[in-house]
């Protein structure tokens, strides 16, 4: 089995949600696969949301000098508090704030990351983040 390890980036300062004007957020880090870089991932949310829920944006691939966003492939992903564990959801690239960037590449859509050969790996890697980034374990009470 790989061993994930994850590297907190720095955390945004809150902004305005554009939905209910409070305070946002918007955290990042690097995943590492056996020690080399695999993934990097976006997490947002709203704390004064009354349903606690993160979006997420995943990009796996290759990330070395030469590479550009079309040797990653994204995922959207929702993260939200169950009975007793976290849910995760695949999103479509129209309900992420991270559709297509030049870093993560264009995000694929709900049924093309349900049927991805990296579906189980992507679910793997989200315990990872959300157990280690801190601000995301605080906001999801885990």
């Amino acid at each position: 089995m790989p061993n994930y390890e994850i590297e907190i980036g720095e955390n945004v300062e809150p902004s305005i949600c554009p939905c209910c004007g409070k305070n946002s957020f918007i955290g990042h880090g690097f995943v590492y696969k056996d020690g080399d870089a695999y993934a990097i991932y976006y997490a947002g949310w709203a704390e004064e949301h009354i349903e606690k829920k993160i979006s997420l944006a995943l990009a796996i691939g290759k990330w070395d000098d030469e590479s550009t966003s079309t040797d990653r492939t994204c995922f959207g992903i929702e993260a939200s508090e169950g009975e007793n564990d976290i849910l995760f959801s695949f999103i479509d690239p129209e309900a992420s704030p991270w559709p297509k960037t030049d870093l993560l590449g264009e995000m694929l859509s709900r049924k093309d990351s349900l049927k991805h050969s990296f579906v189980n790996e992507v679910f793997l890697i989200l315990e990872q983040i959300v157990r280690g980034h801190p601000a995301i374990r605080k906001y999801l009470n885990i």
